[in-house]
C-alpha cells in the first residue's frame, strides 16, 4: 500500500495549523506536498530556500509584500503563510497558483514551525501518530458539539478520500464526497448497505472483529476502508474511507480506526442526551396524560420540548398485534423514525407495552393528519416485519393540548379493538361506534344467535365448499353495493361477481335490496368478524 513521504499543505492545515487559519488564495493547490518548513522574517534574504518549501513570513510586513510573496512565488515555494489580514493589492498581485495563508494575531509562528516539521518527520515513521492528531481534533469536535456532518467533512479534508458514516441498520448517518465522486454517491451508498463485511453480520461479532477491512467497489477501481463504529460492546454503526484504491494508505488506514473511534464517542453523547431529552419528555407526556397539569403548565412545558402546544392535537397508540414479537424498544425506535418526518411535530413515549405518539395536527386536514402518520407507521413496520403486523389506533382530534388526555384514551380503545379484530389498519375512533356496542355484548348469547341467523347459512357453505361468499359480502358493503369497484377490489371479474352475488341471494335468502335486510347483514358482519376474532 503506497505512501507519500510528504505533508501536503491541506493535512498541515488540519492537523498543525489553528482553527482560525483562512485560506486567502491557491485554493486549488492544496494538495500541493511540502518538502521542508521555514520561518523567516518578511523582510529576510530568500537564498535558504529551496521549492518545495512551505514558509511561514515573519512581521513587521512592509509596503512592499506583494512583491515578495511574487519572488517567493518563482522560487517555487510549495504555500506560505502570514499573521493577520492583508491589504486587497496584496491579494491582487500575488501569484494565484501560491496557496497562501492567513493565520490568527494570537499565533505563535516559531511554534507551529516545530508543530508543521514534527508532522513533516513523522510522515515517513509513524501514520498511526498522525491518525491520533487526526483523532485529537475529532475529539475537539466532539466536546464542541459540531456533529456527525462537520467531523465527516473535517475527515475528508484530512484525507483527501469520501466518507461514508452509517448507522446500525446501515442508514446513511452523514456522508461527504470528493467532486469527482458525488455523482456515484447513490450508486455507492446502495452497494455499501448491501456489502458489509460477513463477519459484521452480527454486532456484537463485529465488536469482537475490529480491524479495518478493504473492500473494492464494482465501479471505477473505487475501494473503501471500513470500521465498525462499536458503542458497549456492539456495533453501533460503520465508517467508510472511500477513493480509488491505489490512492489508499497506511494513514488511511489508521484514519479509518480513529475516525470510527471518534464516531463511537459522538453516537455515545448522541445517544446520552437523546435518553436524558426522552426522560424529560417522558416526564411531561405522563403528566399531560394523568390530567396533572394547567393549561399553561401544559403549554409551557409543552414548548420547552419544542412541541408546539397550539391549534388542534390527536394521540395514536401503536403495538405489535400478536403474542410473539420485537421488542418495544425496536418499535419505538421505528415510530421516533417516522414522526421526526411528521412536519408538524409529535412527541413519542414508550409507556409499559404501548408506544404513545402525540401528535400536531395540519390545520386543514385535521385527524387526517394523524392518519397518515398512523399509516406511514404501518408501512415502516410492515416493511421491516412482514409477519408481525401492528394493531394502531387513533383518538379524535383534541381542540386543545390538555384534551390530549380523552384523545389518548380513545386511542388505546381503538388500539385494542385493532388488536382483537386482527386488523392491519390503523383504527380511528370516531368510526367504531357500532364496534363499541358490539364489544359490550360480545358475551351475550343474542349476539351469536343474531349473526347466525342472518349470515349462518353462507358461513356453513363456506366451511363445507371452500368457498368466500361471506367475505365477498362484506367488500360488497364495503364500496355501498358498486358491482366494478368491489370486483377490482377482489381482483375478479365483474361478471364472476354478479355470479357470486346471486348465489349470496339463493343460499343465504337474503334480499339485498331490502333497507332493513341490509341494515342486519352490515351488523351481522361485523359481529361476525369480532366474534371470529375472538375464536382465533
Amino acid at each position: 500500500m503506497p505512501d507519500t513521504p510528504q505533508i501536503t499543505i491541506r493535512e498541515l492545515i488540519t492537523l498543525g495549523l489553528p482553527a482560525e487559519t483562512r485560506v486567502l488564495g491557491g485554493h486549488a493547490h492544496l494538495n500541493r506536498a511540502i518538502s521542508w518548513v521555514v520561518s523567516i522574517a518578511a523582510t529576510e534574504s530568500a537564498l535558504r530556500l529551496t521549492a518545495g518549501d512551505f514558509v511561514f513570513l515573519l512581521p513587521p510586513y512592509s509596503d512592499d509584500l506583494a512583491a515578495r510573496l511574487a519572488r517567493l512565488a518563482e522560487l517555487g515555494v510549495a504555500g506560505i503563510a502570514i499573521i493577520g489580514e492583508v491589504m486587497p493589492a496584496l491579494m491582487s498581485k500575488h501569484a494565484p497558483a501560491l496557496p497562501l495563508l492567513a493565520l490568527p494575531h494570537s499565533a505563535d509562528l516559531r511554534r507551529l514551525e516545530r508543530i508543521a516539521l514534527s508532522l513533516l518527520l513523522e510522515r515517513n515513521a509513524g501514520p498511526e501518530h498522525r491518525a491520533a492528531q487526526l483523532y485529537q481534533r475529532l475529539g475537539v469536535m466532539i466536546a464542541e458539539n459540531t456533529g456527525l456532518d462537520a467531523m465527516a467533512n473535517f475527515i475528508r479534508e484530512t484525507t483527501s478520500k469520501s466518507v461514508l458514516i452509517q448507522d446500525k441498520r446501515l442508514e446513511t448517518l452523514a456522508a461527504t464526497f470528493l467532486p469527482g465522486m458525488e455523482s456515484r454517491r447513490a450508486e455507492i451508498e446502495t452497494w455499501a448497505t448491501a456489502n458489509l463485511p460477513d463477519e459484521w453480520r452480527d454486532r456484537k461479532s463485529a465488536a469482537q472483529h475490529q480491524d479495518v477491512v478493504q473492500q473494492n467497489l464494482p465501479m471505477e477501481n473505487l475501494a473503501r476502508l471500513v470500521a465498525p463504529i462499536v458503542v458497549k460492546g456492539v456495533a453501533r454503526g460503520y465508517f467508510s474511507l472511500i477513493a480509488r484504491g491505489e490512492t489508499l494508505t497506511s494513514f488511511d488506514r489508521a484514519a479509518t480506526e480513529q475516525s470510527a473511534a471518534a464516531c463511537a464517542l459522538e453516537m455515545a453523547k448522541a445517544k446520552a442526551v437523546s435518553e436524558a431529552e426522552k426522560r424529560v419528555r417522558g416526564t411531561f407526556v405522563d403528566a399531560l396524560l394523568a390530567g396533572s397539569l394547567t393549561p399553561p403548565e401544559a403549554a409551557s412545558w409543552a414548548r420547552r420540548n419544542r412541541y408546539d402546544p397550539e391549534g388542534r392535537h390527536a394521540a395514536i397508540v401503536a403495538d405489535w398485534g400478536k403474542k410473539t414479537h420485537p421488542s418495544h424498544r425496536r418499535l419505538e425506535t421505528l415510530v421516533r423514525e417516522v414522526t421526526h418526518r411528521h412536519e408538524q411535530g409529535a412527541l413519542v413515549q414508550m409507556r409499559e407495552n404501548e408506544i404513545v405518539v402525540l401528535a400536531h395536527l395540519e390545520a386543514r386536514q385535521g385527524i387526517e393528519s394523524a392518519r397518515r402518520l398512523a399509516e406511514n407507521i404501518r408501512r415502516k413496520a410492515s416493511a421491516e416485519y412482514a409477519n408481525d403486523p401492528l394493531a394502531i389506533g387513533i383518538g379524535r382530534q383534541a381542540e386543545a393540548l390538555i384534551g390530549l388526555r380523552d384523545s389518548y384514551r380513545e386511542a388505546r380503545q381503538a388500539q385494542s379493538m385493532a388488536r382483537r379484530l386482527a386488523e392491519p389498519n390503523p383504527l380511528y375512533f370516531g368510526e367504531l361506534n357500532v364496534y363499541r356496542l358490539l364489544f359490550q355484548l360480545e358475551d351475550n348469547p343474542e349476539l351469536s344467535a343474531f349473526c347466525d341467523e342472518v349470515l349462518g347459512k353462507l358461513i356453513e357453505y363456506d366451511r363445507d365448499q371452500g368457498t368466500d361468499l361471506v367475505q365477498t359480502l362484506a367488500s360488497y358493503f364495503v364500496h355501498k353495493g358498486n358491482l366494478s369497484q368491489t370486483a377490482e377490489a377482489m381482483f375478479v371479474h365483474r361478471n364472476t361477481l354478479l355470479y357470486r352475488v346471486e348465489r349470496i341471494r339463493e343460499i343465504g335468502g337474503l334480499d339485498l335490496d331490502n333497507p332493513e335486510t341490509r341494515f342486519n347483514i352490515q351488523l351481522a358482519l361485523r359481529a361476525h368478524r369480532l366474534l371470529s376474532a375472538r375464536e382465533e
